[in-house]
């Protein structure tokens, strides 16, 4: 742990020639979790604009209707029911 913390090594722990735990410190953990949400929030924009781009011609009606038959498509699906059928 101590080369973790102090020298800032992430030390990868290997069990029967696998790797199998990397240990790190809290402060390398949290700006690899920070890094990743970041990620996670610009695929998210992206995609969002995208959204935004693709519909900005469809009415708000229309584009209601079309996401609430999207919906209950999506819930007939999980439930097991074929989509052509109400």
């Amino acid at each position: 742990m101590h080369q973790a913390v102090v020298d800032r090594e992430d030390i990868i722990v290997e069990r029967y020639g696998q790797e199998y735990v990397v240990i790190l410190s809290v402060e390398r953990y949290q700006a690899l979790l920070n890094a990743a949400q970041a990620r996670v929030r610009e695929r998210f924009m992206e995609a969002r604009q995208a959204v935004y781009e693709a519909t900005a011609e469809i009415p708000p009606a229309e584009l209601d209707e079309l996401v609430e038959e999207a919906i209950q498509e999506s819930r007939r699906e999980r439930a097991g029911l074929d989509a052509g059928h109400s």
